[in-house]
């Protein structure tokens, strides 16, 4: 089974050649797969109608679900009378097409599709989440700046402020963030920066982050890990203790990219008011999505959307099991 973000990379016509033979190839090997193809194809295009841009959180995927319904339902498909598997199916492609940077993601209008450059700024009390288009999702903290470019060589974001990076892995395309007190080159995906004139600190939270100071010398973060450019120098890297403290100032925000289930499981306790019990056969299950600013009911529900999970919520207790 090929990756839905593979597929929905295929159907924007964001995929190299060599990744459209691949595509494919799959897509003939099996008439199931040929369906599951035109499933995702469903809800983007119902996706890119919707005319919505959403600047701090992700539209409801139930809601775009509903929609795909509907628009089907006029063309004589017995959609909302689909089996349950094929409905969870759609949700977890509705969620999948959030995190592939489907065109309702915040964009200013100057910034074309797919290709090109976006910016956003925040005010003195203002935190954004952006997705941006080439899969990526940043949380902007108050008083920040970024600035995206993608080209058909690479992805370089410039930083002022801070931001809590989910960084979409791209194969061939680096990912860097430029900031005035030194630079970084994504190695995994998630971590927090922030720049302030000749300071610079990143927060490891998964994945490797390489850090190079102005004067040249380059330091690899690795999760857990905190990494200091102090006038221009860096400091040793230390491990921190508490990941949760560090990037509280995010709030009520999740995002993931093919994470494990066992990695969210502990990412709900840190940022909700509850104990998630996992079954531990689908622990390796992955995630990829983001959510900003909800509720743990809705929360609980699109996770298990995604990962096709049995979920039940009881006096705090989320338990997550395989279905």
């Amino acid at each position: 089974m090929l990756e839905d973000q593979l597929l929905f990379r295929s159907i924007k016509g964001f995929t190299s050649q060599e990744e459209e033979q691949t595509v494919a190839a799959w897509r003939a090997a099996a008439p199931a797969n040929e369906r599951r193809y035109r499933e995702l194809k469903l809800v983007l295009e119902a996706a890119g109608r919707s005319h919505r841009l959403v600047e701090t959180k992700a539209p409801p995927v139930l809601d775009l679900l509903e929609e795909a319904a509907r628009r089907e339902q006029r063309r004589d498909r017995p959609w909302r009378r689909a089996a349950p598997a094929v409905r969870r199916t759609l949700a977890a492609a509705a969620v999948a097409a959030i995190a592939a940077g489907a065109t309702w993601f915040a964009r200013p209008s100057r910034a074309p599709a797919g290709l090109g450059v976006t910016e956003l700024m925040t005010g003195p009390s203002e935190v954004a989440t952006v997705g941006l288009s080439d899969g990526t999702v940043v949380r902007l903290a108050p008083s920040s700046q970024i600035r995206f470019n993608q080209t058909a060589t690479g992805r370089e974001v410039a930083l002022t402020g801070r931001g809590f990076f989910v960084v979409a892995k791209q194969h061939g395309l680096p990912f860097r963030v430029r900031t005035t007190a030194g630079d970084l080159t994504v190695l995994g995906t998630r971590f927090d920066v922030e720049a302030r004139d000749s300071a610079l600190r990143t927060v490891v939270v998964e994945g490797r982050v390489a850090v190079t100071a102005p004067d040249g010398i380059e330091t690899r973060v690795g999760a857990g890990q905190v990494s200091r450019v102090v006038e221009g120098h860096l400091r040793p890297t230390v491990r921190i203790p508490d990941l949760g403290s560090e990037t509280k100032w995010v709030g009520r925000f999740l995002a993931f990219q093919n994470t494990p289930l066992r990695d969210v499981a502990r990412e709900i306790e840190r940022t909700y008011p509850v104990r998630v019990v996992l079954d531990r056969a689908i622990a390796d299950r992955t995630v990829t999505t983001w959510l900003a600013d909800r509720d743990i009911a809705e929360v609980v529900r699109i996770v298990c959307a995604v990962s096709l999970a049995h979920c039940t919520t009881e006096r705090g207790v989320v338990t997550i099991a395989g279905s």
